[in-house]
């Protein structure tokens, strides 16, 4: 997983992360060796600034509504 340049260090992908796998570094998010490419991540930032390779560019974020984040 990377980030691009349309991260805006908000933490969304740190928080919604089930293993706890994403820290924010300098405001960058930074994986750990602990990614089960669940792929919360990806569909949970509101600038879809994370990309897993080319294998998510240009293609459409789902969310499952069930799904909550730990501040909710």
């Amino acid at each position: 997983m990377l980030p691009t340049d349309a991260c805006i260090s908000c933490g969304k992908c740190e928080q919604v992360c089930p293993l706890g796998n994403i820290q924010l570094k300098q405001g960058v998010p930074d994986w750990g060796k602990s990614c089960t490419h669940c792929m919360a991540c990806i569909c949970s930032c509101p600038k879809e600034a994370i990309e897993y390779g080319n294998s998510s560019k240009g293609k459409v974020r789902y969310l499952c509504s069930h799904v909550v984040s730990k501040e909710e």
